[in-house]
């Protein structure tokens, strides 16, 4: 009976020290392509759901893009304009991540589909280039742009 106090006495303190270990790598050293799959996402969800405050909050204040868009720009544009939207669907596929340290360049397929106050539909689409970096160990866009197409 002592044997199997002891026993379980180990396994439990085993346990223990797996999970401080898992604890401490996520806290101290996290997945950061994970992290930045993450905002994307959220980014996303917000835009969707029109909340623009939240959406705008994932851009540095130097944002531009490719559609000559600045931090204020976009945030005026979106919050006089979201309304419009009855609908608003954007799917992401072949999400291909190049980070170096506190920067990262995200590739990705996007398909949006937007349906209007009036009942007009839209659907657009094209394969897009975000720039990110890390601040205030959050990662931020600071640059978007349409990728030309290549054909082999």
């Amino acid at each position: 009976m002592k044997a199997v106090k002891l026993i379980l006495k180990a396994f439990l303190f085993l346990i223990l020290i797996s999970a401080a270990g898992i604890a401490v790598k996520l806290i101290f050293f996290p997945d950061e392509d994970a992290r930045i799959r993450k905002t994307l996402s959220m980014v996303i969800e917000e835009l969707e759901k029109k909340q623009i405050n939240e959406f705008i909050r994932h851009f540095t204040l130097d944002y531009r893009d490719g559609f000559d868009n600045t931090y204020g720009t976009l945030y005026i544009f979106l919050k006089n304009n979201i309304n419009m939207c009855k609908y608003l669907d954007i799917d992401v596929s072949q999400v291909e991540i190049e980070r170096e340290k506190s920067h990262a360049i995200v590739k990705f397929f996007a398909t949006a589909y937007i349906e209007t106050t009036d009942g007009e539909r839209y659907k657009e689409a094209g394969r897009f280039e975000l720039k990110m970096r890390k601040e205030d160990f959050k990662w931020r866009i600071y640059r978007l742009d349409e990728m030309e197409y290549e054909f082999d």
